[in-house]
């Protein structure tokens, strides 16, 4: 597909292609789960559908007859792309740290193992 230029890689690892049919898909079923008046299935697709706006970099929709705002979304996103930044920094703070502290113990153990054999 990439070599084709029919379609381009998102930062999500989904073709464009891709997520415009599961963006069609998913506006499908939130009207589908609107008519029958079926609320949970509603936010899960209004969910969806922003996920995938957001993916394309469309303008996102508020459902605001849910309670689920554009602006909402934005925040949500943001402090999730955030806080994966922060364990990030963490987990290589945290590998950093047991590498040193490895070289700690094998040179304390080898220096001290003439008195720990009785």
């Amino acid at each position: 597909m990439v070599n084709t230029k029919r379609s381009k890689l998102l930062e999500s690892f989904y073709f464009e292609n891709q997520v415009w049919a599961a963006l069609h898909k998913c506006w499908k079923g939130y009207t589908i789960a609107k008519n029958k008046d079926e609320h949970d299935k509603m936010e899960l697709y209004a969910r969806r559908i922003q996920e995938c706006q957001h993916d394309l970099g469309l303008p996102i929709n508020s459902f605001d007859n849910m309670g689920m705002s554009a602006e909402d979304f934005l925040s949500e996103t943001a402090n999730e792309e955030n806080n994966n930044q922060v364990q990030q920094q963490e987990a290589s703070y945290e590998e950093e740290y047991q590498a040193d502290g490895q070289y700690e113990r094998e040179r304390l153990t080898d220096s001290y193992t003439e008195y720990l054999r009785d």
